[in-house]
């Protein structure tokens, strides 16, 4: 009787084909069966195996798998390979990213010297470019970095500018949270430490020489004056404020926008006087204190579009641009000049206002004072403020007023019929075209409007 004998088939059964590990890591095992010599490989180092080798046997192989601390946000995978003779197994591992911290999550923190916290975010405008003030946000919110450095330091060593951020960029940092007058803030005085950066750029602006725009706010613009339009916009696109910039003077020649209820929105006022990331530092005031006393004594930086007319967090602070800026008298922008501006914001909110149309200028012709920025500059002390209204009521009718104030102290508190003018009469003063996409006959009518005659604007 003859026998015949035959080699046992190589057999490979997983018992696990999955891993998932949480950005702690930690420690799994997977499991297998094999009648073979086996061996598991992996070609990456944030994991290890344990054993990495065996032999062949009845009973299943368990190899332990551990795997560090995910530091980054972003999730990872891997596959591990199970090699038995000619078989080939595989296990995917994947291991989640450390959960990001919100702005929002980080506001609501309490006050802590100790506790780091990272921090990403992207960097919306920069107050101080030694120091490294900026506001950082996402999509809950924002909040004030009070002093970036490029490595920990236990205080400011002005390293900020090493790092090349600009606005748009989104940043990570680790920080503490503190809080300075009640105010939340990152960084303090132990400053926020960088971490990475992923470069990006501004996109709620934009630089022309001249426009086309059929926007009612704006007055004529001209490609061979040697100012620019700063054009800035809301997140959702829609326009915000344009400012025309003048080189020589270091101030918006006016700026324009729409006023409703529905854009000057909710929020809360930012304060910090940063740089328009449309210019350079050195075509603009760079404005992180007050002026400097020039030739002509001490001016308030005063707003031209108002900071309550855009509450909105992340609009506000393009209010603080310092191309949005001038110098102003004090016992004007405090007195009578803020009156005229909460009554604009009353008429445009008024129940039958659809739109009211700013223009906020000044007027430099002829002034030989000055100012100076933090660096130095000159900047032109106006010898006037005006505001051209141009209103359309939810009937789509229009009706225009004006207003002049000289810059110096004014202590009126109503705005009265003296401080009035036609539209016609401020474009002679001031040698500006204003409201010229509306139909021309609607134009030459509202324009000759004389407002101390219309009883809309004194009895609302």
């Amino acid at each position: 009787m003859a026998a015949a004998c035959s080699k046992e088939p190589a057999s490979l059964n997983l018992l696990t084909t999955s891993l998932s590990f949480s950005n702690e890591g930690g420690t799994q095992e997977i499991a297998f069966l094999t009648n073979q010599s086996w061996s598991v490989r992996s070609g990456d180092s944030w994991l290890t195996v344990d054993p990495s080798s065996g032999s062949a046997s009845d009973a299943y192989q368990r190899v332990t798998v551990t795997v560090g601390g995910n530091a980054s946000e972003q999730a990872r995978t891997t596959e591990l390979t199970v090699v038995a003779g000619e078989l080939t197994g595989r296990v995917s591992v994947t291991q989640a990213g450390e959960p990001r911290l919100t702005v929002a999550a980080f506001r609501a923190k309490k006050a802590d010297k100790t506790t780091w916290y990272k921090l990403t975010g992207e960097i919306a405008s920069i107050e101080n470019e030694e120091y490294g003030n900026f506001f950082l946000f996402d999509e809950t919110g924002f909040v004030y970095v009070y002093g970036l450095c490029e490595a920990q330091a236990a205080t400011n060593d002005q390293t900020f500018s090493k790092l090349g951020l600009k606005v748009g960029d989104t940043v990570t940092m680790m920080t503490l949270r503190s809080e300075y007058n009640g105010t939340v803030e990152a960084g303090g005085t132990t400053p926020a430490y960088f971490v990475s950066k992923t470069a990006g750029e501004y996109k709620l602006g934009r630089k022309v020489s001249s426009t086309k725009a059929l926007w009612l706010e704006l007055p004529a613009t001209s490609a061979s004056d040697g100012q620019d339009l700063l054009i800035h916009s809301f997140p959702d696109g829609s326009r915000n404020y344009a400012a025309y910039w003048d080189y020589d003077n270091l101030v918006s020649i006016w700026v324009a926008y729409p006023l409703c209820a529905g854009n000057i929105g909710t929020g809360e006022r930012t304060e910090k006087f940063t740089l328009n990331p449309l210019l350079s530092r050195d075509k603009q005031p760079y404005l992180p204190t007050a002026y400097k006393r020039g030739n002509a004594g001490t001016y308030d930086r005063g707003h031209q579009i108002p900071s309550a007319d855009r509450w909105s967090y992340r609009v506000n602070l393009e209010t603080f641009f310092g191309t949005n800026m001038t110098p102003q008298d004090k016992g004007l922008n405090s007195n009578a000049w803020s009156v005229l501006e909460n009554k604009v914001r009353a008429w445009a909110k008024h129940k039958d206002t659809d739109t009211l149309y700013v223009v906020t200028g000044c007027f430099v012709k002829g002034s030989d004072k000055y100012v100076l920025d933090a660096d130095g500059k000159h900047v032109t002390v106006p010898t006037g403020y005006y505001k051209a209204l141009l209103r359309r009521d939810k009937d789509q009718g229009y009706s225009a007023a004006a207003f002049w104030f000289d810059n110096k102290e004014n202590t009126a508190t109503s705005i009265q019929k003296s401080m009035a003018l036609s539209i016609d009469e401020l474009e002679k003063k001031v040698g500006v075209d204003f409201f010229v996409n509306l139909p021309a006959d609607t134009q030459k009518e509202v324009e000759a409007q004389n407002p101390a005659d219309a009883a809309w604007w004194w009895n609302n």
